[in-house]
Parts: structure tokens; C-alpha cells; sequence
């Protein structure tokens, strides 16, 4: 069911939130971290059929991975979270867009987004879609070579992120479950239930056992770029020919943990209508993103 509460309207455009979508902790090897690198360039606006940055490359999958307390986070089935409680998600999406390597001397080496067929994917973005398991696997077209991690932005460029969902076709059509009127799109729509522990206790956000949220909107706004940009570090060798693989866990103990946290929100500015607790869970994962890791290299 489409959302009815939308995205995180952002933050003041004078930057006044006091959170970088570029910079950010770094991350310990075969680690993920938020934050982001030197920035690079890619093709400008957001073309259906985007152009290619490179025609020739080695295929990299990286297959997306939701785990919760080291284990496999099941998607429709209930899952025990670290405080005891049971969570069964129902809805996890999100976008990712102008990916990039990161070589051994920090710079970034831009890569194509691109489909099974090899062809740029529509708009240069990929869209998790935890009930499709077709959208688990993010391709990249690459140069061969040693590299340091990935680094993609969580989310969509401004330029996307501006578009009419009522003219683009998928991923960023109004089937998405993502768009949200006069705020753009969400960059992460997370929703499920929460059971308390079996002992008893709370599954308020703000009760003291309660850490998982039943719902997390991260979003921007169509003023100003604040998709975040986050990184996987570790070694990522890529061939001259044939392809290559990593597993990329989604640690959701992290985005929970984010979204849970006591993060400022001075100069946040909501969609119109009513603010949910989503939003504001999503805007604190936004902010708080530098110092998470979110995305990590799996085994």
C-alpha cells in the first residue's frame, strides 16, 4: 500500500542540520561506514536511458544481505531483534544511485549501474525490493582492478529526486511505493510489526526496551541534495574479464539503531500534512548516517 505520510521533508537549506551527505567516519576494512570520498562525476540530469561512463568493464554483483543481530533479517517472518522483541518486516525499499569504486589512494572511479543485460539500468538507479529477489543483486560495470569498497548514494541524486513519478516509467514510477507529493521521493521505506519480548515490556520507540521502530521514512526534500552518500570498505578485486561477486549485508541493527537515536532535528522541515514518527525516525538515520555502518561486506 502506497504511504500516506511520505518523506522526510529534510532539513533548512542553509545546511543548518549539522549532518554531511558526503562526509562521514571512516570504516574499518571489511566494514561498511557512511560517509563518502572525494566526490567524482557522473552523467548530469536523469535520463531514462542514461549514457554509459564506460562501454567495456567486468560485471561486479553485489548481492544485498538484511541481517538483524549477525543473522538473516527474514522478510515477512518474525525475526528476534537484540532487546527480545519479535519483528516481522513488510516493507523494505530503497535506492541506490551514482555508485562509484574506491581505489587504493581514496579516489573514486565511477561505475555504470547496470541491468542483467548489461545495459545502464533505467535512470542510472537500482531499487531494493525486499519482495522482489530480483532486486537483491546491484550490478556494476567496472574497470578491472584492486579496489578499497564501494560508494553509492543511499537514495536518489537531485535530479531524480525532483523528477515527476507521474511521467517516468520504473524504478521511479508511482508503483514504487516511494514517491511522496511536493517532497520528492523516500530514499528508504521501511515499515513491520514489533512484539513485545516475552517477558513483557514495551514496544514504544521511546520506552527504555523498546529499540526497533514499526517504521522508518528516510527522504529529502526538493530544495536541496540531501541523499547521503555512504561506503563498504574491504578488498575488492575485479577481473579483466568474466565477473565478480560480494555479498553487501544491509545491517538493520544499525538503521534501527539510527532511527532510535537521540539525534537533534533543529531546521528539519516536514512534508505537508501530518508528521509521522516515521519521518523523524528516518531523519534521524539520515543524520546519524556518518556514524553507522550500515552496509557492510559479507563473509
Amino acid at each position: 500500500m502506497a504511504s500516506r505520510t511520505g518523506g522526510a521533508g529534510g532539513s533548512q537549506p542553509d545546511g543548518s542540520d549539522g549532518a554531511s551527505s558526503t562526509g562521514g567516519a571512516a570504516a574499518q576494512p571489511d566494514a561498511g561506514g557512511a560517509g563518502g570520498q572525494a566526490e567524482t562525476t557522473w552523467p548530469t540530469g536523469c535520463a531514462e536511458r542514461p549514457a554509459s561512463i564506460r562501454t567495456q568493464g567486468t560485471i561486479v554483483e553485489l548481492a544485498f544481505e538484511l541481517i538483524l543481530d549477525g543473522k538473516p533479517f527474514l522478510f515477512g517472518e518474525p525475526n528476534v531483534a537484540p532487546d527480545g522483541s519479535t519483528v516481522t518486516p513488510l516493507n523494505v525499499r530503497f535506492y541506490v544511485s551514482h555508485a562509484a569504486l574506491i581505489g587504493a589512494d581514496g579516489d573514486l572511479v565511477s561505475v555504470d549501474i547496470v541491468g542483467p543485460d548489461g545495459s545502464p539500468t533505467p535512470y542510472g538507479v537500482h531499487f531494493y525490493n525486499a519482495e522482489d529477489p530480483g532486486s537483491a543483486t546491484l550490478r556494476l560495470r567496472a574497470p578491472a582492478g584492486s579496489y578499497e569498497g564501494v560508494s553509492f548514494v543511499w537514495g536518489l541524486h537531485q535530479a531524480c529526486n525532483v523528477s515527476r513519478p507521474e511521467t517516468s516509467v520504473a524504478p521511479l514510477s508511482e508503483a514504487s511505493q516511494m514517491t511522496w507529493p511536493h517532497t520528492g521521493y523516500l530514499f528508504l521505506r521501511y515499515e513491520g510489526t514489533v512484539a513485545p519480548p516475552a517477558e513483557g515490556g514495551s514496544v514504544d520507540p521511546d520506552g527504555e526496551t523498546a529499540t526497533v521502530p514499526p517504521a522508518v521514512h528516510m527522504g529529502g526534500n526538493l530544495v536541496m541534495d540531501l541523499a547521503p552518500s555512504v561506503e563498504v570498505r574491504g578488498v575488492l578485486s575485479v577481473p579483466a574479464s568474466g565477473s565478480t561477486g560480494k555479498v553487501v549485508r544491509v545491517v538493520m541493527d544499525e538503521v534501527f539503531g539510527g532511527a532510535t537515536a537521540d539525534v537533534d532535528l533543529t531546521g528539519f522541515v516536514p512534508p505537508p500534512g501530518p508528521v509521522g514518527d516515521e519521518l523523524l525516525a528516518g531523519e534521524r538515520l539520515r543524520r546519524g548516517l556518518p556514524d553507522l555502518t550500515v552496509f557492510a561486506f559479507g563473509p
